[in-house]
C-alpha cells in the first residue's frame, strides 16, 4: 500500500471542503495508498485542531504511521479561492525535496502558491502534529498541507485526483527503504 497517507479531516458537514472526501477515496483507490477521511462535521469538533488529539480520527492516524509504516501524510483542505495552496509551517514539516515534488507536479495543471498564508503554523494542526524527525534531524515522517480551491475541486475534480494519485506514487518511489542507497549506486 505505500508510505502516504491521505486525510481530509474536514469532509462532513455544512462547513465542509466540499468534494475533498470523495476525491481522497477516489485518489486512495486509484493509487492504492491509506486514507483516514473525517466524517464528523467541524461543527461539532474540528479534527484538524489540538483539541481532539484523542479522537478515533487520530488515534487511527497514530496507528498507521506505528503499524504500517506512514512516512508522509498528504492532509487536503478546501478553500474558496481559485488555485492550490501548499502548506508545510515555512519548510518545518517536510523536507524541501518533497515540497518541490508536491509543488512541481501540482503546477503542471494548477496555478500554485507555497507557504503563501503560513499554513499549518496553527497548533495541533495536522502537519504540525504528526511531521516528525529523528535526533540528527532528518524527517520519519512528512507532512503537507495541500488546499485545492472551489473551481479545482468542483469543476477540474478528476484533474485534481489524477494528481494526488501521480504524487502518491512518486512519493511511495521517494520514501522507499533502500532508495538513498540506490540513488548512490547509481550516481557512483
Amino acid at each position: 500500500m505505500g508510505y502516504v497517507l491521505l486525510t481530509p479531516p474536514h469532509a462532513a458537514g455544512p462547513d465542509a471542503d466540499l468534494h475533498t472526501g470523495q476525491i481522497v477515496e477516489d485518489a486512495a483507490l486509484t493509487s492504492r495508498s491509506y486514507a483516514l477521511v473525517g466524517k464528523i462535521s467541524r461543527d461539532y469538533i474540528d479534527l484538524n485542531r489540538i483539541q481532539p488529539a484523542r479522537t478515533e480520527f487520530r488515534e487511527s492516524i497514530d496507528a498507521l504511521i506505528d503499524d504500517r509504516g506512514i512516512k508522509c501524510i498528504l492532509d487536503i483542505h478546501g478553500k474558496k479561492e481559485p488555485g492550490v495552496d501548499i502548506g508545510t509551517a515555512l519548510g518545518k514539516t517536510c523536507t524541501e525535496a518533497t515540497t518541490n515534488l508536491v509543488t512541481t507536479l501540482l503546477a503542471k495543471d494548477f496555478p500554485v502558491t507555497v507557504n503563501q498564508k503560513f499554513m499549518g503554523l496553527k497548533p495541533g494542526s495536522i502537519i504540525t502534529t504528526y511531521e516528525k524527525t529523528s535526533e540528527d534531524g532528518q524527517f520519519l515522517v512528512e507532512a503537507v498541507q495541500i488546499e485545492f480551491g472551489h473551481e479545482e475541486r468542483n469543476l477540474e475534480r478528476d484533474k485534481v485526483v489524477t494528481n494526488i494519485a501521480e504524487l502518491v506514487a512518486l512519493l511511495n518511489t521517494k520514501l522507499a527503504p533502500g532508495k538513498h542507497a540506490l540513488e548512490q549506486s547509481l550516481d557512483g
